[in-house]
């Protein structure tokens, strides 16, 4: 009997089979070329690179290395990794033997007689997998580890993305007190200067007050200014797992790295690529497994038990009294009515597919336009800094001519008033061109995939 029932267990593991469909990737149609991109399409792309090769400005990198060794959301995410492993090594132990020890004590009696007893028993049991649901119940416990390992690398990405976003912001806002701290200097002497002509009898009392209308706005504006810088070193210390404080400074916007090219790469190769493609993919893979899962439950299960040890009836004497016993056996579980409890969950997990097959389809569509806004924003964002550049450069040259005219009383201070504001508005102006030219290629990288290469 024992040789039949392991001849029989043989047999089931080697002819099970696993019902239910094997998964394949839906068909999607890639565009031939990312709308935006420039040239012919080519393999390369910027999203190879790992993150280091992008910023390579030292400080911002070591941003992002204390970002991802203590950020609560990589940390949460290392955990959810952790967690999903646990649970493919516990649904795929169902595929293995259980095999446990019991024990027994017992005694019984008034006065006399009293009977004792007392036995240990190794106990086993094997639901054989004939029908494949415990297989696919492990494949859709790994596919779902898998998606936790691709959110962890899109928690990753994002993380970078947003500590080099925030560390452009605040020295785009270092930039722009640059200017208002000298625009400052500036207007205080023309303001002396102006006091002293009207002192004089050159000047009015409305240049005076103008005057100190351009010193009072530039003090407004380097107190938003200082605002702005305190609340993004907070929120870059908050992306570092640190409490709020002062942020180290590294290059200047003007010398921060910029590729002198940007390949998109094919646009094909994203869904391989960007990790929240990958993720919704192995959620579908397990959604397609559930599917299985629910369709073995309509199978006969057959489940093996065996049990061996010793015994005894009195446990003074246990040796000489004991003997040895075992029993083996097996269950059948064959399901004829349950009310339509296994056709509802078979046509859940259908559906629950079919949903995240649009889900997954969804998605990829969502990159490709992701990609292609990135493009034309970084397309665009270059050329607003080139004319930014210009526009500025021109409304140095006016407010300089501007300070000579009025010192050799060729004109009004209405006139140094007008060309002075445009001048600092525009400079605030180019160095927030400069930052939405970086920002635009951090956005560029994140969607076309890259940032989450170790």
């Amino acid at each position: 009997m024992r040789k039949g029932l392991i001849i029989l267990s043989a047999v089931a593991m080697l002819t099970g089979c696993k019902v239910g469909p094997n998964y394949k990737r839906p068909e999607v149609a890639a565009p031939p070329q990312f709308r935006g991109a420039e040239g012919q399409p080519a393999p390369e792309s910027l999203a190879d690179s790992k993150w280091f090769e992008v910023f390579r400005d030292e400080t911002l990198q070591g941003l992002v290395k204390e970002a991802l060794a203590a950020n609560y959301d990589i940390r949460i995410a290392a955990q959810r990794v952790i967690e999903a492993e646990g649970q493919v090594t516990a649904t795929r132990a169902a595929l293995f033997p259980q095999i446990g020890l019991q024990g027994t004590a017992s005694r019984t009696g008034t006065k006399t007689p009293v009977m004792s007893s007392a036995g240990g028993f190794l106990v086993a049991s094997w639901e054989l997998d004939l029908f494949g649901k415990i297989r696919r119940a492990t494949e859709a416990a790994r596919a779902e580890m898998l998606s936790t390992q691709e959110n962890q690398k899109a928690v990753r990405q994002a993380l970078i993305s947003q500590v080099a976003l925030a560390y452009f912001t605040l020295r785009e806002y270092d930039a722009e007190l640059e200017y208002v701290n000298e625009s400052l200097v500036t207007r205080a002497a023309s303001l002396k200067l102006v006091t002293a002509r009207q002192e004089g009898g050159v000047s009015t009392k409305l240049d005076v007050d103008q005057a100190q209308t351009l010193v009072a706005s530039a003090g407004v504006q380097k107190a938003k200014l200082e605002k702005g810088v305190e609340q993004t070193e907070n929120l870059i210390n908050f992306l570092l797992g640190k409490p709020p404080g002062p942020v180290t400074r590294g290059q200047a916007l003007t010398a921060q790295y910029q590729p002198p090219a940007i390949p998109a790469g094919i646009p094909s190769a994203l869904l391989d690529r960007r990790p929240d493609l990958r993720y919704a993919e192995q959620q579908l893979v397990a959604a397609n497994a559930r599917v299985g899962v629910a369709k073995a439950a309509f199978f006969p299960t057959i489940t093996l038990t065996g049990s061996g040890g010793y015994q005894t009836i009195d446990l003074v004497n246990i040796v000489d009294r004991s003997s040895g016993s075992y029993g083996m056996g097996g269950a059948l579980d064959l399901p004829i009515f349950d009310a339509g409890r296994r056709a509802g969950n078979y046509k859940s997990a259908k559906a629950r597919k079919e949903q995240l097959v649009i889900n997954y389809q969804k998605a990829i569509n969502n990159a490709f336009r992701d990609v292609s806004d990135a493009l034309v924003g970084y397309a665009k964002a270059k050329q607003a800094r080139a004319s930014q550049e210009l526009l500025t450069t021109t409304l140095r040259s006016q407010s300089g001519l501007a300070n000579l005219r009025y010192r050799g009383g060729v004109t009004s201070y209405l006139e140094v008033l007008d060309t002075e504001r445009q001048r600092l508005s525009e400079e605030q102006n180019l160095a927030l061109s400069r930052r939405d030219e970086l920002s635009a290629m951090v956005q560029l990288y994140q969607a076309l995939g890259g940032g989450w290469q170790e």
